[in-house]
């Protein structure tokens, strides 16, 4: 504490902000190294006075850097420029003076170290942003705005290089690999940042753990932790630098086990904080790899496991918590290109109460006992709870049985679940079965908005109707049936109301079970 502190004084201080200033570059070139595309209709909004940061729309005004908005991740994504790739996507005059007049606004307001606006991750995300898109940025301008960027990035670049980065749960050491290895092609004179910029990618590929995952366990967080390291691989190899050895081995681990948590639409299930990246953009991001691999069906260090037979896939969490997502044991499946049971995802802005909700046990498709919430975070959510995961293929189908004792603690429970996927992909079942301890338990199977849901006859089995009017059919024994209301936060812009499944019953010590199934009708 003493030492942080005592380093934020001097990263404060004149005589340090002058020192990244001492040798300004000459120039600074463009060097698209992104995979990602922007929306070009996220830029309309933005020349329209709009910007949407951490999922919500905020009219932040002609000076942006001076209303930054509430909230810590607000705030981070107004300063990391990610916007400007929208921008450049709509393209045109009024989107190119509109960054250069935002470049300029942050520039004099921001261009000095600042704990939130110049911290490890939101300046490697600048960097990245102004590099990749400096030409539009600059295009029209006759009053030395590129000269003044080229400044103030090589200073931020330096401090960047000064800047320790542990290994962490998020995407900063990835970041900050990308940003100055591509500082280090784009502006000449800081060519020596290539070799800085290979320590903070070691740390990056160190982390991607052997099935390809990482401890976060977020699919969307891995998916940031790529697009990352694709942008490093892309500035190293225009210097001609060797990509060395661990990145090119991350990149090949993380594209499997990331298709490996895709649903029949082609996009990330939702899970520990992540949402619904689409299909598009998941797309462009693997092909950018040129890694051509199949889904990977278990993921054991990562905490996932796929079924898929014909049409069917369900994603499994076998991991426990994460980042707060206590989550346990609970699954998506699509059946075709639609989602059918999915968990109710996630919400960026912390200062929101969607973003507490969301954590819940109750939020997810899986089981809460005495409405508490499943292994709650801690250091190591893996440690003392018993997780277990088997796996068993037989001719095309598939059973995992997944166990907890999340609950064992407080009520003396053991969750265990079984799902089985029949060959042919239109026999879905499982089993929740508690062992010992008393309690009230609620097991919920959220459904897709897009899902039309209505109880048959005698309560004893519901009738799920997709987009298209294809159907399924929910049945269940051994706790009590009914319909409810729910949300999906897929697109955490756009809450939108859905309905549940939900069985309710009580264990009373020993075994306490409960099947049910989806069935494809007319199978």
């Amino acid at each position: 504490m003493v030492f942080s502190f005592a380093r934020n004084a001097w990263y404060r201080s004149d005589l340090y902000n002058r020192s990244l200033r001492r040798r300004p570059p000459a120039q600074i070139n463009q060097l698209t190294t992104s995979p990602l595309p922007g929306d070009p209709a996220r830029g309309a909004a933005l020349v329209d006075g709009t910007f949407h940061l951490a999922a919500r729309k905020r009219p932040l005004g002609r000076h942006p850097f001076d209303a930054v908005p509430p909230g810590r991740r607000a705030a981070a994504e107004l300063h990391a420029f990610g916007w400007l790739a929208d921008l450049a996507a709509l393209s045109g005059g009024d989107a190119r003076a509109l960054a250069a007049d935002l470049a300029r606004d942050w520039l004099a307001r921001c261009d000095r170290w600042d704990a939130l606006a110049w911290a490890p991750g939101v300046t490697a995300a600048r960097l990245l942003a102004w590099m990749d898109h400096i030409d539009f940025m600059t295009k029209d301008d006759t009053s030395g705005l590129r000269a003044t960027l080229a400044a103030s990035a090589a200073a931020q670049a330096r401090h960047l290089a000064k800047t320790p980065v542990s290994r962490g749960p998020d995407d900063t050491a990835a970041a900050v690999g990308a940003a100055l290895a591509t500082a280090a092609q784009a502006m000449p004179d800081l060519a020596a940042l290539a070799d800085t910029s290979l320590s903070h990618l070691e740390t990056a590929a160190g982390a991607i753990l052997p099935d390809g995952g990482h401890g976060a366990r977020s699919p969307a967080l891995l998916a940031a932790i790529l697009c990352r390291l694709v942008a490093a691989r892309r500035a190293l190899a225009a210097g001609r630098h060797e990509v060395p050895a661990s990145l090119t081995s991350a990149i090949q681990r993380i594209v499997p086990a990331l298709k490996g948590t895709t649903l029949g639409d082609g996009g990330l299930a939702d899970f520990n904080g992540g949402w619904a990246m689409p299909a598009a953009r998941l797309g462009a991001l693997v092909q950018a790899t040129g890694v051509k691999v199949s889904p990977a069906s278990s993921m054991p260090d990562w905490g996932f496991e796929r079924l898929h037979a014909g049409t069917t896939v369900v994603v499994a969490d076998a991991g426990g918590a994460s980042g707060g997502y206590a989550g346990a044991l609970s699954f998506e499946m699509s059946a075709g290109r639609h989602r059918l049971v999915v968990n109710c995802g996630a919400h960026p802005d912390e200062t929101t109460e969607w973003s507490k909700v969301l954590r819940a046990t109750a939020a997810h498709s899986t089981l809460s006992v005495n409405d508490t919430d499943a292994l709650p975070a801690a250091p190591d959510a893996r440690a003392g709870i018993g997780l277990a995961a088997r796996r068993n293929e037989r001719e095309g189908s598939s059973l995992v049985q997944l166990s907890h004792g999340g609950y064992r603690p407080g009520f003396g429970i053991v969750h265990n679940r079984d799902l089985y996927l029949s060959s042919a992909g239109d026999d879905f079942r499982g089993k929740d079965w508690l062992v010992g301890g008393t309690g009230a338990f609620t097991i919920r199977f959220h459904l897709h908005p897009d899902v039309q849901a209505s109880e048959l006859g005698g309560g004893g089995a519901v009738l799920l109707k997709l987009p298209g009017g294809n159907g399924w059919r929910f049945r269940s024994a051994g706790a009590d049936l009914g319909l409810e209301e729910s949300v999906y936060l897929g697109d955490p812009e756009r809450p939108r109301r859905s309905r549940q499944i939900v069985l309710r019953g009580a264990a009373a010590g020993g075994e306490t079970e409960v099947r049910w199934s989806f069935l494809r009708e007319g199978a």
